[in-house]
């Protein structure tokens, strides 16, 4: 993440939103900037929060945030192979406003590989600790939270975060 200024908008999906939450992250995220959804994305949090589970609970916390976010609806020009509505919808949102995507969803981080800005949930781990908002401690803390909740165990999304913090001297 560059040089953010305050209220940057960004669009986000189901997982990532999902993956913010899980670490408490969500909140800073919407003080600082601007979140914008579509409407099937609080349809998916919605059939998350009708089960009792861990996904089920974050789901329900988000929810309460909803109308923080900007919800756009967005038609399917630009047709994606093996993704979902939602995520085609998404990705055409991104490209109508030229707007990063995050997404935690690796299946639509592959296929929109070159067509689309788009970085995982974890990026805002990394900028909060350059800003000096986080310690080395709790970006590590809550990135073994992510992992844990999510059952990420060694994806991509876990070792270029822990690999890109490495970089930071800072962080060493």
């Amino acid at each position: 993440m560059a040089k953010n200024s305050i209220n940057e908008p960004y669009i986000l999906d189901t997982s990532a939103l999902l993956t913010l939450e899980s670490a408490s992250l969500l909140e800073q995220v919407l003080i600082l900037f601007s979140i914008i959804t579509t409407p099937r994305v609080i349809k998916e949090l919605k059939e998350f929060a009708n089960y009792e589970d861990t996904l089920g609970r974050i789901a329900k916390r988000i929810l309460k945030e909803e109308k923080k976010f900007s919800l756009k609806n967005q038609s399917i020009n630009n047709k994606l192979e093996h993704v979902s509505e939602t995520d085609e919808e998404l990705y055409n949102l991104a490209l109508k406003e030229n707007l990063v995507l995050i997404t935690d969803d690796i299946k639509l981080t592959r296929h929109t590989t070159h067509k689309i800005k788009r970085v995982f949930s974890t990026m805002f781990l990394i900028a909060f600790f350059k800003a000096g908002m986080l310690t080395k401690e709790e970006v590590l803390e809550k990135l073994e939270l992510m992992r844990n909740i999510r059952n990420w165990k060694d994806n991509i999304i876990y070792l270029l975060t822990k690999q890109e913090l490495e970089k930071s001297t800072v962080f060493q």
